[in-house]
């Protein structure tokens, strides 16, 4: 008997949570293909330097956030990258956020170089939270990236997929090119 009511209050409690009509909605937004034209901004082609840098959607979980960075040699030279990349967070205006960039705590190898033949590439890591520990101040939303395959190099303009939400500790780990 006890059983059998536990069954029954499972199905109710399941019942109530869909509205009849409606299918569940995902927590990320769908991805978009992409235009076919880019703005001014955004390089068409091989960059300058021959290394193309693009981010993927990422994976979240339970406030916890990664997102790799790729990086292709596009070039016809082999190239080489080591350490980590430098990365600048731009809100949706482009304006720069006030970021605090630390080195990645769960991908975190020794940096080492990375030769890429053309066509190769290699991946770093962005990690964050989006935790608030601070309510007065507004959350903290990356919707572009200025990126640097090596501090000092030439930065690309990058548009991640989905935004970055680092929360209100505006915190952003970076691995070195794995």
């Amino acid at each position: 008997m006890r059983i059998r009511g536990l069954a029954l209050l499972t199905v109710v409690l399941l019942a109530g949570c869909a509205q009849p009509g409606t299918e569940p909605q995902n927590t990320l937004p769908t991805p978009v293909a992409s235009p076919s034209v880019k703005s001014e901004e955004e390089p068409v082609g091989c960059p300058a330097g021959g290394l193309k840098i693009e981010a993927d959607r990422g994976d979240a979980a339970m406030g916890y956030r990664e997102m790799s960075l790729h990086v292709t040699n596009c070039g016809d030279t082999a190239v080489t990258v080591s350490g980590q990349p430098e990365v600048i967070v731009l809100d949706k205006d482009k304006d720069v956020q006030d970021i605090k960039i630390v080195p990645g705590v769960h991908h975190n190898q020794s940096a080492h170089p990375v030769a890429l033949a053309p066509g190769q590439s290699t991946v770093a890591v962005l990690a964050w939270r989006n935790t608030y520990d601070d309510i007065s101040k507004p959350p903290v939303s990356g919707a572009y990236l200025y990126v640097a395959p090596a501090p000092g190099a030439t930065r690309q303009l990058v548009k991640p997929p989905v935004p970055l939400d680092l929360g209100s500790t505006a915190r952003l780990e970076v691995s070195v090119w794995l």
